[in-house]
């Protein structure tokens, strides 16, 4: 396992977030390595000092993957998105159930909310 001082993870952080930044933004090199300063300068201003752990990033990943494997089904296409992502049928079937509840309740409100602390 790697260990770097926290000046050169800040360091080292510059690059890649102006890369990210010019990719994403589609802006010019020095504006995103100026963002970029300003990114890490934040992290140091709200994290300078602390012992942060840093994970790795798996759910936001597995969360972009059940987006995509959604956005593929049509309805019939179990088998084709299975494969195309790498994954048994049956993910399919629980990713695309998860993915259309999740929907519903974002976009339906609740029939029975609880009440208020307020007038309880």
């Amino acid at each position: 396992m790697s260990t770097l001082r926290g000046s050169d993870l800040l360091s080292e952080a510059v690059e890649p977030i102006a890369k990210v930044i010019r990719e994403t933004l589609g802006v010019s090199p020095e504006l995103a390595e100026a963002t970029s300063v300003e990114i890490t300068t934040l992290f140091a201003f709200l994290w300078g000092g602390q012992v942060v752990y840093v994970p790795k990033g798996v759910f936001i990943q597995a969360s972009k993957l059940h987006q995509k494997i959604y956005d593929d089904f049509t309805g019939r296409n179990h088998h084709q998105v299975a494969t195309k992502h790498g994954v048994s049928v049956q993910h399919v079937y629980t990713v695309v159930k998860r993915m259309r509840l999740a929907i519903i309740a974002r976009d339906q409100g609740d029939l029975f909310p609880p009440p208020d602390d307020e007038h309880a």
